[in-house]
């Protein structure tokens, strides 16, 4: 196909922000957007162009689409994704991909049996530095990896409620633990602990947890923690990896150091990852290719099935085993 023609379900900040990377390819065609707000449809087809709908049953009735980009908050992951796949359309998601493991496996099935091309918005992995790391792990055992996602209660009303976003790793700190899992591979084991009860003072309706402590155990026999807090101010992360001399740091995410016994290296990110996100989608839908898709469907249901297995494990205080 010469020409991609896309449509967005969700018409908020992030999708916002694929829109304006997709808006620099000229083999693209917004053709529509939805949203249950009709006037931030509104708003955003101005900007970037496409008929608008408040009713995604609709859009996909009287579009022709090559691909749906289905930004919505974690509570609203409906049938999107199930009608993309029955129409045979590849979809962008973005993460998580879900708020229950039984609806992303309902999803993944259907993605498995209508063979779509899918891609799921974990954007990190398209950084140069990630590249770089990948190569130099390459045939090195880790021992720890060890990860960091501070930050302030980001402004949305559905955000601090637990049936809504499903708290701070399952819905912001997941990009840590799903570059986590890139690097360090399957995960068998959460244990994780949380703090509440600050927050809750100012903000009654506030039900997730302030802060947690989250342990995983990888199948190689490698360990790894994430520590996240709300109680911060801006947005800091952080990913550090250790193996026999050897250690790699993201600190901060788009900064890395190299450190061996006899040198110390630094990188800085330089490529404009955001855009190669959405520019592997595009290519992939065109050709064909899923190798150019670094985190499918699958991979973002296995991502969430670790975040909700540490939701499990602060709820029980208890270890949670995955299959």
């Amino acid at each position: 196909m010469d020409k991609v023609k896309v449509g967005f379900i969700g018409a908020g900040g992030i999708a916002n922000f694929h829109l304006s990377q997709l808006s620099r390819m000229e083999d693209v065609i917004i053709t529509a957007v939805c949203d249950l707000v009709e006037e931030k449809a509104q708003e955003t087809s101005r900007k970037f162009g496409g008929r608008v709908y408040a009713d995604y049953y609709q859009m996909f009735e009287k579009e022709q689409l090559d691909a749906v980009y289905i930004c919505v908050p974690p509570f609203a992951h409906k049938d999107q994704e199930v009608i993309a796949c029955r129409k045979k359309i590849p979809f962008f998601v973005e993460k998580p991909v879900a708020l229950s493991l039984d609806k992303a496996q309902e999803v993944e099935r259907e993605v498995r049996d209508s063979g779509v091309i899918t891609s799921v918005g974990y954007l990190l992995r398209y950084m140069d530095i990630v590249d770089r790391t990948k190569k130099i792990l390459s045939g090195r055992p880790l021992a720890l990896i060890s990860g960091r996602y501070f930050g302030e209660i980001p402004p949305a009303d559905w955000i601090i409620k637990k049936d809504r976003s499903g708290g701070q790793l399952v819905e912001q700190a997941t990009h840590i633990v799903n570059l986590m899992v890139y690097f360090g591979g399957k995960v068998t084991e959460v244990y994780s602990q949380p703090f509440t009860g600050l927050i809750k003072k100012r903000l009654p309706e506030f039900d997730v947890e302030d802060a947690s402590i989250t342990l995983l155990k990888f199948e190689t026999g490698a360990i790894g923690s994430i520590v996240c807090t709300w109680l911060g101010f801006g947005y800091y992360s952080s990913l550090e990896l250790f193996s026999d001399g050897l250690e790699i740091r993201l600190d901060p995410i788009t900064t890395m150091q190299v450190l061996t016994a006899d040198q110390k290296e630094e990188y800085l990110v330089k490529n404009d990852y955001g855009f190669i996100e959405n520019r592997n989608f595009i290519e992939a839908v065109k050709t064909g290719n899923k190798d150019l898709i670094r985190s499918d469907y699958y991979d973002g249901m296995k991502t969430l099935e670790i975040t909700l297995a540490a939701g499990k494990s602060m709820e029980t205080g208890q270890p949670v085993r995955l299959k």
